[in-house]
């Protein structure tokens, strides 16, 4: 028996629209895949950035903000408990070094000038301090700027009085550079029965001061 030639099925005819879209078909298969096209590769490369950073870091971005906050929290802390020097410990404010020496609290009367007696309107409280000019320039301790502060954070500024005390001559007198002058008195005028917290010495107005607690 003779075989009769085959006729190609359907699918494997060729027509005018196979033949048409061949071409298509062969550009489809030669274009780059979705990931390696160029408007991919801008989100792809940020996702990977991403992916670095956590990695590396372990706790994302709200881990490293906190992590550059906590010295800064741990530094006001250490601020917060600094306890400032005492009696008898130097302490710098501008050009000048004090030494508080003593407090002293003689009450309502002080006596003066040629035997005259100051009067307070509350009572009296003297700091004795001892000042070294560390600077260039002669300056004077004579500054109403020199501050007491009582428990309860309250300031009193220094006394007019101090004018006519004996010592007087010591709080208004030019340290010059390099000199000492011993035991100046700081009077005060506060009321009666004050706690006294601390004193703020100041080389002029314009300085930050140097705390000292008398506790």
């Amino acid at each position: 028996m003779t075989d009769e030639p085959s006729t190609p099925g359907p699918e494997f005819a060729s027509s005018p629209d196979a033949r048409a879209s061949a071409p298509a078909i062969e550009q489809h298969r030669r274009a780059k895949p979705w990931f390696r096209q160029k408007r991919f590769l801008p989100p792809l490369a940020l996702i990977l950035l991403m992916v670095i950073i956590v990695a590396t870091y372990g706790g994302g971005w709200t881990s490293l903000t906190t992590g550059r906050a906590s010295p800064s929290n741990g530094t006001s802390g250490l601020r917060a408990s600094a306890v400032a020097p005492g009696i008898g410990t130097k302490v710098r404010d501008g050009k000048f070094e004090f030494v508080v020496t003593s407090v002293e609290r003689p009450g309502k009367t002080l006596p003066g000038k040629n035997g005259t007696t100051l009067n307070a309107h509350g009572e009296f409280v003297i700091v004795r301090v001892t000042v070294t000019n560390v600077g260039s320039v002669g300056q004077s301790l004579d500054c109403q700027c020199q501050v007491l502060i009582n428990d309860k954070g309250q300031k009193f500024g220094t006394s007019s009085a101090i004018l006519a005390t004996k010592d007087a001559l010591k709080f208004v007198r030019v340290i010059e550079p390099g000199n000492t002058v011993k035991n100046a008195v700081v009077l005060f005028d506060v009321a009666p029965g004050t706690k006294i917290s601390d004193v703020e010495l100041h080389d002029s107005a314009l300085t930050q001061g140097a705390k000292v607690t008398l506790r």
